[in-house]
C-alpha cells in the first residue's frame, strides 16, 4: 500500500506485474481521492483498502504487546509521561520543566517513558517533582505495552510512544504544537483527547491539567 509520494520510487523499483495500491503510475489499485493528503492516515489506508475490495476492518488485537513490568517497580496507581519526541523538530516538545509542574500536582506518581536519549528530560521532570519513576531507555514496544495498560492515564507528546500507548487503551492526552497536525496524523485508541497550541512551548501548565481532568472524567 502507498500511503505517500516518496513510496512511488518502491513502485517503480518493484517493476511491472505487482498489485500496487497508491498515486504511483500505473498503480493496479490507484488511490483517486483528491483530498488524500487532508485524511487522517487511518482513514487514508482504509479507503485505499476499500478500494483494493477489502470491506472488513477489525480492531487491532494489541494483548500481544505484554511483558514481565514487576521489575519497575510501579505502584498500583500511577500515570505516564511521554515528553520527547523527534530530535530534529523541537516544535513538537512540551518543555520538560512544564512536564515536570504538571508532574507536581497529579496527586499520584509519574512514571516517565521514552527512549535513552530523552533521561535528560526525565531528570529535568524528577527535579520538579520528587518521586517521578524514570523508564526511559527501559521499556521494550511490549514492556511499553504493558506499562500503558496499567497506567491510569498519560499525557506525551506527538511522538511514536504517545500512539503506541493510547492503542494499547490507555486514556491518553496528545500535546500538539504546530509542527503536526492531529487531523492527519493523532493518536488512536478507546480514550484520546488532543491539546493544541501553536507554539507548543508556551501551553501553560493549568490548560492541561482542564484538559486533562475533561479526558479523566470522560
Amino acid at each position: 500500500m502507498q500511503t505517500s509520494a516518496r513510496s512511488s520510487r518502491y513502485r517503480r523499483l518493484l517493476g511491472d506485474g505487482v498489485e500496487w495500491s497508491g498515486i504511483a503510475p500505473g498503480a493496479s489499485h490507484p488511490h483517486a481521492n483528491p483530498r488524500r493528503d487532508f485524511m487522517h492516515t487511518i482513514e487514508r489506508q482504509r479507503e485505499q483498502l476499500e478500494m483494493a475490495g477489502l470491506r472488513a476492518f477489525p480492531l487491532p488485537e494489541l494483548d500481544w504487546l505484554d511483558a514481565d513490568i514487576s521489575g519497575f517497580g510501579l505502584p498500583p496507581r500511577f500515570a505516564l509521561l511521554v515528553p520527547g519526541a523527534s530530535p530534529g523538530r523541537p516544535g513538537k516538545r512540551w518543555p520538560a520543566e512544564r512536564y515536570g509542574a504538571l508532574a507536581a500536582g497529579l496527586g499520584l506518581p509519574a512514571t516517565v517513558v521514552g527512549g535513552p536519549a530523552e533521561a535528560p528530560l526525565a531528570a529535568a521532570i524528577a527535579a520538579a517533582a520528587p518521586g517521578v519513576i524514570d523508564l526511559t531507555g527501559r521499556t521494550s514496544y511490549a514492556a511499553l505495552g504493558a506499562v500503558a495498560r496499567r497506567a491510569a492515564f498519560a499525557i506525551g507528546n506527538d511522538t511514536g510512544p504517545t500512539h503506541l500507548i493510547a492503542a494499547a487503551g490507555c486514556p491518553t492526552l496528545a500535546l500538539f504544537g504546530a509542527e503536526s497536525d492531529p487531523a492527519l496524523c493523532a493518536p488512536r485508541g478507546q480514550a484520546v483527547a488532543v491539546l493544541r497550541h501553536a507554539r507548543l512551548a508556551a501551553l501553560e501548565v493549568a490548560e492541561v491539567r482542564v484538559a486533562l481532568a475533561g479526558l479523566v472524567a470522560a
